[in-house]
């Protein structure tokens, strides 16, 4: 998730505290329910395994949809793949706002996609090990085979 600073006035340090331990408190309080967690993001990822490698997008009121699922399951991803599951999400959603024959908004979309590479070898790569789904292989211009 992406923060940005609305304000350059600084709250004091007391309150700053304040915040932490309430925020310690509403985590703790909620159970983990809808945070992170392996076990769900594994799960999801393998219920969701063709619609998220193969998806049917034959009208542009499908992508939306697909956008969402890729949010949805990124909400559950563990720290240790966070990133790379925020890359690829990244990637589709610049890849949606491309207009058909604009040079730039397709070049755009290239660019981004070549940036996420890294990152779904890496989600594949995790989620082979971690949760034993196969979600097929993971083609890339360059190797990736850290």
């Amino acid at each position: 998730m992406l923060f940005s600073q609305t304000s350059t006035s600084r709250a004091p340090a007391g309150s700053a505290a304040i915040w932490v331990a309430v925020g310690a408190l509403v985590v703790a309080a909620c159970g983990g329910d809808g945070g992170p967690s392996a076990e769900r993001f594994c799960g999801e990822v393998d219920a969701n395994k063709e619609a998220l490698t193969n998806p049917q997008l034959n009208y542009s009121d499908d992508i939306d949809p697909l956008l969402d699922l890729y949010s949805d399951i990124g909400n559950l991803a563990p720290l240790a793949i966070e990133q790379e599951w925020n890359q690829l999400l990244l990637a589709y959603e610049t890849a949606s706002t491309v207009l058909p024959g604009d040079d730039e908004s397709e070049q755009t979309a290239l660019a981004a996609i070549y940036a996420s590479e890294a990152s779904a070898a890496a989600v594949n790569q995790w989620l082979g090990e971690n949760c034993a789904v196969d979600i097929g292989p993971v083609f890339t211009i360059v190797p990736h085979n850290d």
